[in-house]
């Protein structure tokens, strides 16, 4: 089993049915799993109550969907206006129109200030939480074996498409901590973006659904449950939010405080609502529910292997420089991107999680440069907690240099977040077939003494 979402891995798996285990605990009684203790609460939630919420979708876009007849390459959001837009008479379907009435309506819990101010949350942390995000959330959640069948089944996070499907992240959620316009009903743009990802989650839906009733092998709903069922939305909303707290207090030592951890909480609910997350079982009405919760989707769902290891790697491969960069970098004897996206995310799921995933530990220099990083955004912590003026230039001077590096991966054009790829076996997709560490060489043998070499002038240059 393995620790996602905001626990740590230091100590070796146990093989017990914890999912089993959840139906016979009672509060006040402790889990130890993973090197942490979790006590179990009337907050918590046995398998019996999260097994349901995997047969169900998100019905209103579903239908919303299948009345739309979206294409490939259209904007989803722009079908939905222009048809809502019709005469009440000439829709087909009431399907669209239900769904443009939930998306627009504001619920009464919504606090527009507490939603601001879980975007000052965000950019107060951004290098820890865009840290967390890649090398934590996203890459241990390839030990999620429901939850990642979705993406192997559907080619979204494997291949050379990879890396420009996480920048679409990135855009996304910076577009989400913009400001409280962006999220206007109606205007704002990340408001648009998180209708077009539902309308891609319910494409996925739709297809994997047919490809479960014709072929099952490659994906059946009676086994892993309805795709991006209720009860992963939820745990991908976490993966958002408390993931980001429990890791920076559980590996960094950076600890949020309760306001703060409440009103990021708050942005990231309002987006879940707008994205189709029922929560059907409350779980995002306070920090304690949801971390309750995240342990109960964890002790559910998770179960690392080398698969999972394999697709993790995948993915920060292609996050690293391309073939001839890397020649060049080797060439130059400098630090290998790719080893340096092991090391941090080993450094925040552990040495357990790495080893069970069949995934190599990276020598010494490697954790210096990573120690080094964390470093320098500590520092940049202190400097936006003592100086306003600072946090704000800064945050501007952020925002513009992602949104540069996010152009220069996916082009100005916004992404529509529509699903192009389709269902492939492993055979037939090349990429995949071969394992990314293969051919892999742990030792360095150029930079390590480029770096004993800087250390040693700068040492010199500071005791002169």
């Amino acid at each position: 089993m393995s620790c996602p979402a905001g626990f740590t891995f230091d100590s070796m798996p146990q093989k017990a049915p914890y999912a089993e285990m959840t139906e016979t605990l009672e509060p006040g009684m402790r889990v130890e799993y993973c090197g942490q203790t979790i006590t179990w609460s009337e907050n918590h939630l046995p398998a019996s109550r999260l097994e349901p919420l995997r047969r169900i979708g998100d019905e209103l876009a579903d239908k919303a969907l299948e009345a739309l007849k979206i294409k490939a390459g259209q904007d989803a959001y722009k079908v939905l206006l222009a048809y809502v837009s019709r005469p009440e008479h000439e829709q087909e379907s009431p399907a669209p129109r239900l769904l443009m009435k939930q998306v627009m309506t504001v619920p009464e819990w919504v606090d527009w200030e507490q939603v601001r101010r879980g975007q000052q949350v965000f950019w107060r942390y951004c290098l820890f939480i865009h840290h967390i995000l890649l090398h934590f959330s996203l890459t241990g959640g390839f030990s999620l074996p429901k939850i990642t069948k979705v993406l192997t089944s559907t080619g979204y996070l494997s291949g050379s498409k990879s890396k420009e499907r996480v920048y679409e992240t990135s855009q996304f959620v910076f577009d989400i901590a913009h400001s409280l316009e962006h999220l206007t009903p109606g205007t704002g743009p990340a408001w648009e973006s998180i209708i077009q990802v539902r309308f891609l989650h319910a494409g996925v839906r739709a297809r994997l659904s047919r490809v479960s009733r014709a072929h099952s092998k490659y994906y059946s709903v009676e086994e892993h449950g309805v795709p991006i069922n209720q009860e992963d939305l939820l745990g991908t909303l976490f993966s958002f939010s408390n993931t980001v707290w429990r890791v920076m207090e559980a590996r960094l030592n950076i600890i949020m405080s309760q306001q703060e951890r409440e009103d990021y909480l708050h942005l990231w609910r309002y987006v879940g609502y707008v994205m189709g997350v029922d929560d059907l079982v409350g779980a995002t009405r306070s920090p304690e529910l949801a971390d309750a919760c995240l342990e109960s989707i964890v002790l559910h769902l998770s179960d690392p292997n080398e698969e999972g290891g394999k697709l993790a790697a995948s993915l920060l491969k292609s996050m690293a420089a391309g073939p001839t960069m890397t020649k060049v970098i080797h060439t130059l004897g400098l630090p290998d991107p790719f080893k340096f996206h092991l090391v941090l995310a080993e450094s925040l799921l552990g040495e357990d999680f790495w080893k069970l995933n069949g995934l190599p530990s990276m020598p010494r220099p490697y954790w210096f440069l990573q120690k080094m990083l964390i470093w320098m955004a500590m520092m940049d912590l202190k400097l936006v907690s003592w100086l306003p003026w600072w946090f704000q230039l800064r945050s501007h001077m952020l925002l513009q240099m992602y949104n540069r590096l996010i152009t220069r991966t996916i082009g100005k054009k916004r992404t529509q977040f529509e699903l192009k790829e389709v269902p492939k076996t492993a055979q037939q997709d090349g990429e995949m077939s071969r394992h990314p560490m293969e051919g892999f060489r742990v030792a360095d043998r150029l930079w390590p003494m480029v770096l004993t070499a800087a250390s040693f002038a700068i040492a010199v240059g500071y005791f002169r």
